[in-house]
């Protein structure tokens, strides 16, 4: 049986401690409150208004969201990676403190239900970034991929959170329909990045899971790649800044217009606006970089692959072998190939290249992968 270390000993005993002194805490608060009040109504108003009733009220919530939180954790995510605690971490400090400009322009409606609308949505917030990392990790995993109990637990996880964005955003619209707008756009709007946010999750999953059906189906291990899902990723990406764009600007112009400039979602607008642009922009020039590829760029000649001295793809670090018999080149919707196409091809630099990672390549990068390395080894 394996020995625990002292510093998990401490850490579970530190958490025991606190939990216990918690409940003491808010037992000991309600029973003294009924000790001094003869009805309920009077007890529920004082424990609302007295500062050391709300302090330890507002402890034991935090309690209760740990333990829920945990429990949570074990039942979608099992044990968490010590990458996704990492991130975790530094996500939730990031996000609190990009909040307190936030709560700077709503300081008037700061209060109770603002704090409790608040902790809630950084817990929700909590599960969608461990989703997103666990679905991410899923690609990572070689064939025959994650078992049946991941895929439950990701459909299960997705479900829930949807359905809570979901009603959190609709209860939101609501109140700014029936009081006008107030701190609670701001939620609204986080509720709405958490929605497209999650839509983005699941769709990679979809292309993931998809990748490993089909390699199923391919000879398992040996399966050929799929090119195509690299594009999906890219559009999938895209379309999630649309949407994020979108919604920060409907949030940035509400704000604008009753509260003044919200400073601390300027940076949000830029930083995905200029995401949204870069990814717009890349597209374009990968189909135009793309188009008619194998007429553009001629195959290596036998000639030609003997004068190289160094007949490694710098992209992949495999060596390139002219075959005959080719492979067609162009991965038409519906066509089915035996693998990707590793036919070399020249650059007008006179560089060579397998198509498949030519192809990859000018999906992130629209200029040669051997002049690039090499600016970025005299840069290093």
């Amino acid at each position: 049986m394996r020995a625990l270390r002292p510093s998990s000993i401490f850490t579970a005993n530190r958490i025991f401690l606190y939990a216990v002194f918690s409940t003491f805490a808010v037992v000991a608060t309600v029973l003294s409150t009924f000790k001094n009040h003869s009805n309920f109504y009077s007890v529920a108003v004082h424990l609302s208004r007295s500062n050391r009733s709300v302090l330890v009220l507002a402890n034991f919530s935090i309690l209760l969201s740990l333990g829920m939180g945990r429990l949570m954790q074990q039942l979608f995510f099992g044990s968490l990676r010590a990458i996704e605690i990492e991130r975790l971490y530094d996500r939730m400090w990031f996000f609190l403190t990009e909040s307190l400009l936030a709560f700077t322009i709503f300081r008037d409606e700061f209060d109770t239900a603002f704090g409790l609308m608040f902790g809630f949505l950084l817990f929700v917030k909590c599960f969608h970034w461990l989703m997103a990392d666990r679905i991410e990790s899923m690609d990572q995993v070689p064939y025959p991929g994650p078992g049946p109990l991941f895929h439950i637990r990701i459909v299960a996880l997705f479900t829930l959170l949807w359905f809570t964005d979901l009603i959190m955003l609709a209860y939101a619209t609501e109140t700014i329909l029936a009081h006008g707008i107030g701190g609670i756009v701001l939620f609204g709007s986080e509720y709405a990045i958490l929605m497209a946010s999650a839509a983005n999750a699941v769709c990679k999953y979809l292309v993931y899971a998809y990748d490993q059906r089909r390699a199923g189906f391919n000879g398992g291990e040996n399966a050929p790649v799929w090119e195509n899902k690299s594009m999906w990723i890219f559009y999938i990406e895209l379309a999630t800044d649309f949407m994020k764009l979108i919604t920060y600007l409907t949030f940035f112009m509400l704000v604008l217009t009753f509260y003044g400039l919200p400073l601390n979602i300027i940076r949000d607008v830029y930083i995905t606006g200029r995401s949204f642009y870069q990814r717009a922009r890349d597209l374009v020039r990968y189909r135009a970089a793309t188009k008619n590829m194998d007429e553009r760029y001629p195959d290596v000649t036998e000639a030609e692959m003997n004068q190289t001295s160094d007949k490694t793809c710098i992209i992949c670090r495999e060596e390139m072998t002219l075959r005959s018999g080719a492979r067609a080149p162009a991965a038409e919707p519906g066509q089915n190939r035996d693998g990707p196409n590793d036919t070399p091809k020249k650059l007008p630099c006179g560089h060579f290249f397998h198509f498949h990672c030519l192809r990859s390549w000018l999906e992130r990068q629209q200029n040669c992968p051997t002049w690039y390395a090499m600016c970025f080894l005299f840069v290093v």
